[in-house]
């Protein structure tokens, strides 16, 4: 059974409070971790629905009660954004070193900007999600800033390090920067052309997408060709060392997303262009054209020629071939059996 605490906002009489730690919700969209292999979030009980709105634990309160239950956005009020925020800030484990008030606050900002800029009213675990990625969002900002930002989370990070030793010297100075300035000068001259378009690219417009347009080339072949020009860079600035490994977070944006998020988010987009009347993009390559149709190549099968022999007459895989005539002999008999009721002999 959930212990029973107290929650006390400021200037108001403490409020008794019910504060499940855990608990699916009661419309059975809460999903067990342990039966799927992912975290989704769970809706807070009637339990939880009923108690008091600051939440409290033992890390104690975590948000002031509001002054009035007034409505939020999409039948949702004050109390209930609340205490959808202190859910998801209790059942955050994953960022342990954040306080608890930081995380309950950054998730009630979440949500309550959410409710005001959706589109359609989102169930409870949609908010909660929101305010989980708002949570992970806000505590990458927070080692940051900290300079903990690595790869290990317990040592700092070498820029940070760098950039403060300078600021808090006695006496500033300018070795690192003319150093820099120079090495960057040297190498630069001797960099390989190509190598040198795809770090300009990508230095004038801050975005791997937008600098793999401006240089006609698709995500997977720019980032191909970034990472060849980083690591020619790191050979030449450390001068036949062994070069140092590709430690920079190199993050496009902020891709903390729940899964179930993603999910509704493609349904509605699906559901907004299915209403604008477009229509939905093919997946996969666009097939090879021959040159004639899949029917002349069944014609022709079918007059002696092997698949080996149009493969080759054509300059495709034997498997196209098999895969066009396999259609058209299966597109001919739908048509026969249309035509007469009976498939062609």
């Amino acid at each position: 059974m959930a212990p029973t605490t107290t929650a006390t906002a400021p200037g108001t009489a403490p409020a008794h409070e019910t504060a499940p730690r855990t608990g699916p919700a009661e419309s059975g969209t809460g999903t067990n971790p342990t039966e799927t292999g992912t975290r989704t979030a769970p809706a807070p009980s009637s339990a939880h629905r009923t108690a008091g709105p600051g939440g409290s634990s033992e890390y104690g309160p975590l948000l002031p009660a509001p002054r009035a239950d007034d409505p939020v956005g999409h039948g949702y009020t004050a109390f209930q954004a609340v205490r959808l925020a202190v859910w998801a800030a209790r059942e955050c484990n994953w960022v342990n070193a954040m306080a608890m008030t930081h995380r309950a606050e950054t998730a009630w900002e979440a949500i309550t900007e959410h409710l005001q800029t959706a589109p359609e009213r989102p169930a409870e675990t949609e908010l909660i999600a929101v305010g989980w990625k708002a949570i992970k969002t806000q505590h990458y900002h927070d080692l940051r800033t900290r300079g903990l930002a690595g790869a290990d989370k317990a040592l700092l990070s070498r820029a940070f390090v760098r950039y403060w030793t300078d600021l808090s010297a006695p006496t500033g100075g300018h070795e690192d920067a003319i150093v820099d300035r120079l090495a960057l000068a040297q190498i630069w001259a001797v960099l390989r052309p190509g190598h040198r378009k795809v770090l300009t690219a990508l230095a004038e417009t801050e975005d791997r997408h937008c600098a793999g347009q401006a240089l006609g080339m698709d995500p997977t072949a720019f980032t191909r060709a970034l990472g060849r020009a980083r690591k020619a860079f790191y050979a030449l600035w450390h001068e036949g060392e062994a070069p140092a490994r590709m430690w920079g977070a190199d993050r496009t944006g902020e891709r903390h997303q729940n899964v179930m998020y993603l999910v509704r988010l493609r349904g509605r987009k699906a559901r907004a262009r299915k209403a604008q009347g477009i229509a939905a993009r093919p997946l996969g390559r666009a097939p090879i054209d021959l040159g004639v149709a899949n029917a002349v190549l069944l014609d022709r099968h079918v007059a002696g020629e092997s698949y080996g022999a149009l493969a080759r007459a054509f300059g495709v895989s034997r498997d196209t071939i098999i895969d066009r005539i396999t259609r058209a002999r299966t597109q001919r008999t739908a048509d026969s059996t249309a035509r007469t009721g009976a498939p062609p002999r």
